[in-house]
């Protein structure tokens, strides 16, 4: 037991000073932070200004003033200039050339196919933001809506606009009645837990057959095995560097929060003005404080189903499935480090070893769209892909404590006999050199009884 623990040692500690290691883990939440605040700044400061002409040869949308002859929106509702868009209108055809060459950065072509069908040709020297879409899209679509209400039914719009219903569904467990439940929701927050198991076990899965390759290739190994037996040596090797996941993680954790919560602040601050007008407006126009109330109503119901998710469980459950993924998975790598001499082998082994754990993501995926997908009951449960699956079905609160268990279970058993597995392959191949392993080799290894 010493001489794991001092395996493990030698490992952790060899791998934590080094200078990558550092570098990543306390520049990795620096550029992760830096990619999505710098998103947000630029979206934020572009203060483009888009010249949008909309071409309406058939007057769907726009009408003619008579005092002056120039066109306006047919719907003054729409169609509206703000900031960032001004917008001109024409009933001439315009080319796709005479638009390249005029002033104009946008431009919509309103045609038969637009009026029957919807699909408009949308013509652009700079490829405008998501805003400036969605903002000239719904003034189309409205316009369009409209036109076909008044002028080919003959209805009264306001009439049909309270007749008009959208439906929505109000998610609720009959085991959680009085709260919707936002399955979905909480699902997208289990993918990213068993998006970060995934990576991680790759990552330092990776990283313990590359330390066996490397050791294998300088024979510092038919050094070691002299003082400590293959599987004390695989053992701590694997431990080792799962410890150091473990370290870097739960940084990336301390470093992520302090990270976005001055990112926010600082953030909060700069949009507080405008936030504080908008406000100020909804009160003024539907009489103070009934807007305030509805407006902290909707906030509580948007984020709600946040704080239902049970994190204690989920960090906990984060810890087990990487430990146990990781000690599966590792000592597979660990094994496949052992029968090669070089990493170009390893190809032809790693792919029935990753396959399932990438199988176990895709799985992961689709229950985002199906939560109570029967086959994700199965994936939950078989220890190939539970570590990635069940962080997604552990937010669903229709996943019994007894899945959770018996999943966890298996993980366990089944890593205990792949360790034991690996270490029979390793304990032969690690003092193996020259010769190309086959999986028939592999399973004599396995059954070699010194």
């Amino acid at each position: 037991m010493n001489k794991i623990l001092l395996i493990i040692q030698r490992e952790y500690l060899s791998r934590v000073k080094k200078k990558s290691f550092l570098i990543m883990t306390f520049l990795g939440p620096l550029l992760f932070a830096g990619l999505m605040f710098g998103a947000i700044a630029v979206t934020m400061n572009d203060k483009s200004v888009y010249q949008v002409l909309v071409v309406d040869p058939y007057a769907v949308i726009t009408r003619v003033d008579s005092a002056n002859q120039t066109l306006y929106p047919r719907f003054v509702d729409q169609f509206k200039d703000d900031e960032r868009i001004i917008y001109s209108f024409t009933r001439k055809e315009v080319t796709p050339e005479e638009f390249k060459e005029g002033q104009y950065q946008v431009m919509l072509q309103v045609d038969d196919v637009t009026i029957n069908d919807g699909k408009c040709n949308f013509y652009y020297k700079k490829f405008p933001g998501e805003s400036v879409q969605r903002k000239v899209g719904d003034d189309l679509e409205i316009s369009l809506e409209r036109f076909r209400v008044v002028d080919s039914l003959q209805l009264d719009y306001e009439k049909y606009k309270r007749a008009k219903m959208n439906v929505s569904f109000a998610d609720i467990n009959v085991a959680n009645l009085g709260e919707e439940d936002k399955t979905q929701e909480k699902a997208v927050i289990g993918f990213v837990f068993a998006i970060m198991i995934y990576m991680f076990i790759f990552m330092y899965g990776v990283q313990v057959m590359r330390g066996v390759i490397e050791e294998k290739t300088n024979r510092i190994v038919e050094v070691i095995v002299s003082s400590v037996k293959p599987f004390q040596l695989m053992m701590g090797k694997v431990i080792g560097i799962g410890l150091v996941g473990l370290t870097q993680f739960l940084m990336w954790v301390i470093l992520s929060s302090i990270v976005a919560t001055v990112g926010i602040s600082f953030f909060s601050s700069q949009i507080a003005g405008g936030a504080a007008v908008v406000e100020n407006a909804q009160m003024i126009q539907t009489g103070g404080g009934q807007a305030a109330m509805m407006a902290e109503l909707m906030n509580n119901q948007a984020i709600n189903w946040f704080f239902q998710i049970n994190w204690t469980l989920m960090i906990s459950l984060f810890i087990f499935y990487f430990i146990g993924g990781y000690f599966l998975y590792a000592s597979l790598f660990a094994a496949i480090g052992a029968a090669v001499d070089s990493e170009t082998d390893t190809q032809q082994f790693m792919l029935p070893v990753s396959l399932p754990l990438v199988f176990g993501y895709i799985v992961s995926a689709m229950l985002i769209d199906n939560p109570e997908s029967g086959a994700g009951n199965f994936f939950a449960l078989f220890p190939l892909t539970s570590p990635v699956v069940m962080m997604v079905k552990a937010t669903m609160s229709t996943t019994s404590v007894t899945m959770i268990l018996l999943s966890m279970a298996i993980l366990v058993i089944t890593f205990i006999a792949f360790i034991a597995l690996a270490g029979r392959i390793y304990r032969v191949g690690i003092l193996m050199y020259g010769k190309k392993a086959s999986y028939r080799e592999l399973w004599k290894w396995i059954r070699y009884n010194p």
